[in-house]
């Protein structure tokens, strides 16, 4: 058999031509067979870019068009194809809801009242860096809301230091409030959080720490210090009870903290900060006779340490225990750990006026020492913090 090809001829084996019909007719079906796949896809595409405007558009109609039959694809005689491909359209669709649902909730939650960023004009820059914004609005934002819970509560109970001036708490205090606020974000390593603290995910864990206490004086027994005299003396079986009941759940807290550091590798270094911490805060005020914890500083001290920010539940327990901060200043002041001790310390250090007592012709000055409180004699008279 001859072929003409122009003005050439040519022989052409049969034998040998039939092995690259058959590889010409194999690649020709494989062809028409990705063909056929990618025209699927590519109306399964289109159909699902209907679906989702008819979402965006209106609400209502996309669910009737989820209830209604879809449009029948010609697969060229495949229903099992189309059920998959049906189904597999609603799981899509699905998705792409929950998708959009979630970050609904993270801008909800997430978003900071205020950015992170650092203010400039033009090249010019106010702060050095994203660490110093962090913390001058950790400083700002505790001040506001010391502000606001000062002003509220005298709404809502009477069990509050009445005498207390929101002026005396910015001039007596406002100094050792940024101490407390530096160093409770550089032991929490607050710079690291993706956020600064000005958004719902973490404000509402604050509110809900003033929620807690301020809803006490409804529960007569919780109206107690923890202190040793009070404990020993004036705590009732009820209080007692309540503390108990907390110890569990303390303790999962405690473990769910130790076993992070572990299996990061950093429980050493947790256990160290911790020592430190009570070295500085701790040792040197609890062998005083004076000693009252008070939830302010029961809440600084133990907010510090809950710094692991890509877990929510330390997160959490942070801006709760910062919460209880912000509660103890401004309703009650931030009242020195050594109560009594502390200001007669200050006042004779400083030869206060006011120490120096009379007889009763007003000619000779007695000077008297302050009665030290004992703890364990409930019946005793003298001052007990």
């Amino acid at each position: 058999e001859k072929v003409y090809s122009g003005s050439k001829i040519m022989a052409i084996d049969e034998e040998n031509l039939k092995p690259e019909v058959d590889k010409t007719k194999s690649d020709l079906d494989r062809t028409k067979k990705q063909r056929k796949k990618m025209d699927e896809e590519q109306q399964l595409n289109q159909r699902l870019f209907r679906t989702h405007s008819d979402e965006t558009s209106d609400d209502s109609r996309e669910r009737a068009h989820l209830l209604e039959p879809s449009e029948p694809i010609d697969t060229g005689g495949e229903e099992d194809n189309d059920n998959n491909d049906g189904g597999e359209e609603t799981y899509l669709v699905e998705s792409q809801r929950s998708r959009r649902l979630k970050q609904f909730f993270e801008q909800f939650f997430y978003t900071t009242l205020l950015p992170d960023t650092v203010p400039s004009v033009g090249s010019v820059n106010f702060v050095e860096g994203e660490f110093t914004v962090k913390l001058l609005k950790f400083i700002v934002w505790t001040f506001i809301l010391i502000a606001v819970i000062h002003k509220v509560v005298p709404f809502l109970t009477d069990d509050r230091d009445q005498d207390l001036e929101l002026w005396q708490i910015l001039v007596f205090d406002g100094n050792l409030i940024v101490c407390d606020l530096t160093v409770f974000f550089l032991v929490g390593r607050m710079w690291r959080q993706q956020l600064g603290i000005d958004h719902l995910g973490f404000l509402l864990w604050a509110v809900l720490a003033n929620v807690y206490f301020q809803l006490q004086p409804y529960f007569h027994f919780l109206q107690h210090s923890a202190t040793l005299y009070e404990m020993h003396c004036k705590w009732p079986w009820k209080l007692w009870v309540f503390a108990l009941t907390l110890i569990p759940f303390i303790a999962y807290i405690v473990f769910l903290h130790i076993f992070y550091a572990y299996k990061n590798g950093i429980l050493v270094i947790k256990i160290m900060e911790v020592l430190l911490c009570l070295v500085f805060f701790v040792i040197p005020l609890a062998p005083s006779p004076y000693f009252h914890l008070h939830h302010w500083f029961a809440g600084w001290l133990l907010g510090m340490h809950s710094n692991f920010s890509d877990v929510w539940w330390s997160r959490a327990l942070m801006a709760y225990c910062w919460g209880m901060y912000i509660n103890g200043v401004a309703v009650y002041g931030r009242d020195p750990v050594l109560s009594c001790e502390y200001s007669y310390f200050l006042s004779v250090d400083q030869e206060c006026p006011y120490l120096e007592c009379y007889d009763g012709n007003g000619t000779e000055m007695i000077e008297e020492s302050m009665i030290t409180p004992d703890w364990k004699n409930c019946s005793a008279d003298s001052y007990h913090p």
